[in-house]
């Protein structure tokens, strides 16, 4: 299953999955329509497409399909500027109890931590 923004907004680099760990390296197109608009003057990645990755990068590793119900916790703690940092890693890690993910994830840059991410994902039948 294609994730929503892969191979558009951006792209796989690497990929790692255990049984309750993704890792992946992504690659964000700076010149994608999201940045005429977030900002002209200053490119910045939208927290939505922060969480869409994390989403697109679950399903496609767990071949689901799913929707979020909850974000418990989740902290933007710094911006992703795709000129400054057009590489980024992220980690996801999780459990799965029958039809719903519990995740903790990050989206980051050697020191640099740009977003936490604590909530639910409901496996779509």
């Amino acid at each position: 299953m294609p994730a929503l923004l892969q191979n558009t907004f951006y792209t796989i680099k690497e990929l790692e999955h255990t049984e309750n760990c993704i890792k992946a390296c992504i690659a964000i197109n700076p010149n994608h329509e999201v940045f005429k608009g977030h900002f002209p003057q200053m490119p910045v990645v939208p927290g939505v497409c922060q969480i869409q990755i994390i989403k697109g990068l679950l399903e496609q590793t767990t071949h689901t399909s799913t929707i979020m119900i909850a974000g418990d916790n989740i902290k933007f703690t710094g911006m992703i500027l795709p000129d400054k940092h057009p590489t980024i890693y992220v980690e996801l890690n999780f459990n799965k109890n029958e039809d719903l993910f519990n995740l903790d994830a990050k989206l980051y840059f050697e020191e640099i931590v740009f977003t936490k991410y604590k909530g639910k994902f409901k496996i779509i039948k």
